[in-house]
């Protein structure tokens, strides 16, 4: 079947491709950034925690501000904050400071995520969404296999050419800068979207905000988000963001072999999320290929923690990553089918929220294990849960689709 996107699509999509260089470039080197001025485990666990810990707080009435105020604007507005926050953590020295502007990073992108769903939603045909929650997952993984590429290869041009020595705190923040520079100009296609006022989104702000949130809470699909996500993303809150913390520590990569790991990894996962659509068709289903590779994941992901030989652990980790990750555009798709559009913004937010109080938590305490005990018990913490989260999956969503019938 032939795929027509709009206009507004298109440009949506573009602005994805070009916002997830920050993310590939800050993922890659923000740790080490944190640890090369003299910062230990446990206050980087701690700054770790504020980005997270903000999207906590602020989901609800950010998704709810969403609803209300536009798609287009609400991501606009929650780009420009995030990378604000993300300029003043490398640039001020004060561990407080990096923190709070942590807080800054975590509220505005937390803003710009929660209006993506239903964005998508409203801008496309229902034949044509799963693709297209595909390509918006697809296309960041694809901006972070280039960045991570180039990023893992500049601390070393840098040393060349202006004589800045790898591995030290001004090396770091060159390329933490260039990445969020070039994902600034994620904001022009987003700007360049024409958004049609929604009836709907104009009638709610007739609505008190205790009635919604009441009205919300109330539905079962709220909840049972809310709780899978919260278990999940506390078990990947101690381990996904110091995997190249562990990688370096284990097996003492240089930085440009780091990042030819960690984009080969992204490539992976673009390369499995654009298969979720065929495995959509497939199954008849959003939930089974979903628990199926997840489930599947957690096997590579214990061989990556114990596995003494290199290549082991890259192969591990990048199948670990692909399964895990694959199909997580089909949740988001199913969460918003179940959902009334004048609420997506709302539905949207309330996994995100689940997801960061885990986040908060665990990203704080994973810098204190680590320092203690070593990675061991954290690699076994975060299976448990992972397998935890997957059965509720299963268990909470399952029979409720087996009832309603999906165009493929």
């Amino acid at each position: 079947m032939r795929r027509e996107f709009t206009r507004n699509t298109k440009l949506f999509l573009l602005s994805t491709l070009l916002y997830g260089f920050s993310f590939s470039v800050w993922e890659l080197f923000f740790n080490l950034y944190i640890l090369s001025l003299g910062i230990n485990s446990d206050m980087l666990g701690l700054i770790r925690s504020a980005t997270p810990l903000a999207a906590l707080v602020l989901g609800l009435p950010l998704g709810l501000f969403s609803d209300r105020f536009g798609r287009r604007r609400s991501m606009l507005i929650g780009l420009v904050i995030g990378f604000t926050g993300m300029v003043f953590q490398i640039r001020v020295p004060n561990p407080i400071l990096i923190f709070t502007f942590g807080l800054v990073q975590g509220a505005g992108f937390m803003l710009y995520r929660v209006s993506q769903p239903p964005f998508i939603m409203a801008v496309s045909k229902k034949e044509n969404q799963a693709i297209i929650f595909s390509l918006n997952f697809g296309l960041l993984t694809i901006a972070a296999t280039i960045g991570n590429l180039v990023a893992g290869q500049v601390p070393d041009w840098l040393y060349r050419w202006l004589g800045i020595i790898q591995g030290s705190a001004a090396s770091y923040q060159w390329v933490i800068t260039a990445g969020i520079l070039l994902a600034a100009t994620s904001l022009i296609p987003v700007f360049l979207i024409r958004e049609e006022k929604s009836a709907q989104t104009h009638d709610q702000t007739r609505i008190p905000l205790k009635t919604i949130i009441r009205k919300l809470t109330a539905r079962p699909i709220v909840r049972q988000l809310a709780i899978i996500n919260l278990i999940m993303g506390f078990g990947a809150s101690i381990l996904i963001p110091y995997l190249n913390v562990f990688l370096r520590g284990k097996f003492n990569i240089a930085d440009d072999l780091l990042g030819l790991i960690f984009s080969l990894s992204s490539l992976l996962v673009f390369l499995g999320s654009m298969a979720s659509p065929w495995l959509l068709r497939l199954t008849k289903s959003r939930i089974i290929p979903t628990v199926a590779t997840r489930g599947v994941s957690v096997l590579f992901l214990f061989a990556l923690g114990f596995s003494p030989i290199l290549w082991i652990a890259v192969v591990s980790l990048w199948f670990r990553t692909v399964l895990m990750q694959m199909s997580s555009p089909l949740l988001d798709n199913y969460a918003m089918l179940v959902s009334r559009p004048e609420e997506q913004g709302a539905i949207a937010s309330i996994p995100s929220i689940g997801w960061q109080m885990g986040q908060a938590v665990g990203i704080f305490l994973s810098g204190f294990v680590q320092t203690r005990f070593g990675f061991s018990p954290i690699f076994i913490t975060t299976g448990l849960l992972y397998i935890i989260s997957i059965t509720l999956t299963w268990v909470y969503f399952r029979p409720g689709e087996k009832e309603q019938a999906y165009a493929g």
